[in-house]
């Protein structure tokens, strides 16, 4: 999937039912444009708009949607409203079919996510778009004009249709996803709230996991990435470990990748590299390209190569690393290839503290 008609997803399970005053009441803080009556593939949903960015027609969307969160991506003829939701984006711009499972497996600070998500039976999605009407297009709690069932195609990044730009000169993705989780903590005190999930980073935290990480981007002065973006651990061919983040195309950047030999560096060493990685490509100080070289831990060196595909699901561009000096991985771990082991000899205790 990619950004268009949509520019980020987010969204928050719930074991219960979710109404439209509670969500309206918690959401008070932003400015209400309307309602928006049905969508493509669900006549059912209405979804509430938030003015955004005024200046660029940008807008928060709000929908319950009174099902679990759906996984696969379902068969064009058996499951065309699910396929179609998929295919626009509106589960997320950046979701790929599975996403919740993979959280769940890569989930290592919250024991209980599996059987917690296990519960879960509604959803809320939160939606940016510079696509959904205006605040003119309705008064103050009557139905916009504009809505989803107006577009039946995928679009991409920097594309148009019909003359329409669908990502303004102006877009700001870090923005987008700070303004969001303002409404990601207000939705989780609703009761019911089962825990925020972050379908583009494959991130899942309940409430005490999200709060404690806000509260210590906001002491840091920094960023939120690791309530957006996820580090996982899997286990390739032979004695190599792959870790990767995963999310970074929310802030337009690529995700990294990190192949080394398990005899060589501990995952928490390899997690606060990439870390330190991520954390720079949010500051603009770092453009990754093939060749660069990068000193990680213990004083060891980073060589990096610009890959089209990770080697993992969802399928993006990465920055994978390696190290520069002792064992080498084999080529088929140099080039784009799909992983679908686990490491299982992984101790979550093994991710040390973030490093800035």
């Amino acid at each position: 999937m990619s950004k268009g008609l949509f520019t980020q997803g987010m969204c928050v399970l719930f074991d219960r039912a979710v109404s439209l005053e509670q969500l309206r009441q918690q959401l008070k803080i932003f400015e209400f444009v309307g309602v928006q009556e049905a969508g493509v593939g669900e006549p059912t949903q209405q979804t509430l708009v938030y003015q955004f960015a005024p200046d660029s027609a940008g807008h928060l969307l709000v929908t319950i949607a009174d099902t679990p969160w759906v996984d696969p991506i379902g068969d064009p003829t058996a499951d065309p409203d699910q396929f179609l939701a998929w295919s626009l984006g509106q589960l997320g711009p950046l979701a790929y079919p599975g996403c919740l499972e993979r959280a769940v497996e890569q989930t290592w600070d919250w024991p209980e996510a599996e059987s917690k998500i296990a519960g879960h039976t509604y959803h809320v999605r939160l939606l940016i778009s510079y696509l959904i009407g205006s605040d003119e297009d309705a008064e103050e709690g009557e139905s916009l004009e504009v809505g989803l069932d107006d577009f039946d195609s995928e679009f991409s990044l920097d594309t148009e249709d019909d003359g329409i730009d669908l990502i303004p000169a102006a877009y700001d993705p870090l923005k987008e996803l700070q303004f969001m989780m303002r409404g990601i903590s207000r939705i989780m005190q609703i009761p019911g709230a089962v825990c925020y999930f972050n379908p583009g980073g494959e991130v899942l935290a309940d409430e005490s996991t999200l709060r404690r990480g806000l509260n210590e981007a906001w002491n840091l002065e920094r960023p939120p990435v690791e309530m957006w973006t996820n580090v996982r651990i899997f286990n390739l061919d032979g004695p190599w470990i792959l870790m990767d983040t995963v999310g970074m195309g929310q802030l337009d950047c690529p995700d990294l990748e990190a192949v080394f030999h398990r005899d060589q560096l501990q995952p928490a060493q390899v997690e606060a590299f990439l870390r330190s990685g991520t954390g720079l490509q949010i500051q603009n100080a770092a453009d990754f390209s093939d060749g660069d070289v990068a000193e990680g831990s213990a004083g060891v060196v980073w060589r990096a190569i610009e890959c089209e595909e990770g080697l993992s699901d969802p399928p993006r561009e990465t920055v994978r690393w390696v190290l520069n000096e002792g064992p080498q991985p084999p080529e088929t771990l140099l080039k784009s290839k799909t992983v679908t082991e686990d490491y299982d000899g992984f101790d979550p205790d093994d991710l040390g503290e973030m490093p800035y």
